[in-house]
């Protein structure tokens, strides 16, 4: 893969916008989806309150669009399932960069005792080993019995209304596929040209930041199952959700397109910065994962302060060609 690729890729994605934005939405609509537009976290937060009320029974998994409408409090009964994001918020430590392995410093006793208190309802486990299938049956078990599953996702085909989820757990096909209906929301710059425009950017975000080349699990959903296999007749939900609903949402990244500060919409979220801007954001709220797309979006409603000596001694590289200087003018 030519290295510079995804940054023209992403260039274009955030350039186009609009355009893909139409497109998108179109072909979603046309392949089945039930397509909600959220202009800010508020409205996104009405729209999933509404469509998972507390007797209705909900899976999760961990994504920046989840975290950035604080997902498990709109719906505190949803079962999260990234057992990784599970004992980091139970240990109370930043999850800044999934894709890093954050838990390697983490003792595997104390991974297990967490997991264990989550899933296993006083169950005891002999070993890690045994408590992986307990946790996985229970899981499957959770996911038959959902109304929702709620996940992000990698990225729109706006050509083919194709939503891809690309994953080294598993879980997101498990959540997006079982549950009676499949709940996604993304943010607008997740919109490519075609799938393959979107598999460069996920490749080379995996390949920047993660532990290992590609993710090990890839979804493409293309609206809500369908089969014909008896008469020909089609019939929906038999192989997977029944309903399939998209939450887009703005919340600010329009914003920074409109007023020329839209070039850290290009981040790919493969978390190659999020060490160095950890440290120029101790003590203030941060958003998580870091990056310096979360990092702007998150300034534009909770003003983040950074010197400028801080600034003078920020440096990371990114893969998609984001600068230093077009997060301080995203910040401004």
């Amino acid at each position: 893969m030519n290295i510079y690729e995804p940054q023209t890729i992403r260039q274009e994605c955030i350039n186009k916008q609009q355009q893909l934005l139409e497109q998108a939405v179109a072909a979603l609509r046309a392949k089945g989806c039930i397509v909600h537009m959220a202009k800010d976290s508020a409205e996104a937060v009405a729209i999933v309150a509404e469509l998972c009320p507390a007797e209705q029974k909900a899976l999760c998994t961990f994504a920046p669009e989840l975290n950035e409408i604080n997902l498990q409090q709109v719906v505190p009964h949803a079962i999260q399932t990234d057992l990784e994001a599970i004992v980091s918020q139970r240990l109370k430590q930043p999850y800044i960069n999934p894709r890093r392995a954050p838990l390697d410093n983490v003792a595997p006793e104390q991974i297990t005792e967490i997991l264990q208190q989550y899933f296993t309802e006083g169950t005891t486990a002999a070993d890690a080993k045994a408590l992986s299938g307990i946790i996985k049956r229970q899981i499957i078990t959770s996911a038959d019995k959902a109304d929702w599953g709620i996940t992000g996702l990698s990225g729109i085909a706006a050509d083919t209304g194709t939503i891809i989820l690309a994953e080294d757990q598993g879980n997101e096909r498990l959540v997006s596929n079982i549950p009676t209906r499949h709940l996604a929301i993304a943010g607008l710059e997740k919109i490519y040209p075609s799938n393959d425009t979107a598999l460069e950017s996920i490749h080379a975000a995996w390949q920047a930041g993660s532990r290992q080349n590609t993710p090990v699990y890839y979804s493409y959903i293309t609206g809500p199952s369908r089969t014909g296999d008896i008469e020909g007749i089609i019939v929906c939900g038999m192989h997977g959700p029944l309903e399939v609903h998209v939450v887009l949402l703005d919340n600010g990244r329009s914003q920074l397109l409109a007023a020329e500060k839209g070039q850290v919409l290009k981040c790919i979220e493969c978390g190659a910065c999020s060490t160095a801007l950890q440290d120029c954001t101790i003590g203030q709220p941060i958003p998580t994962p870091l990056t310096c797309k979360s990092l702007a979006l998150t300034n534009l409603h909770t003003p983040i302060h950074i010197s400028d000596t801080q600034w003078s001694a920020l440096n990371f590289h990114c893969p998609v060609g984001i600068s230093k200087e077009d997060l301080q003018n995203a910040m401004e």
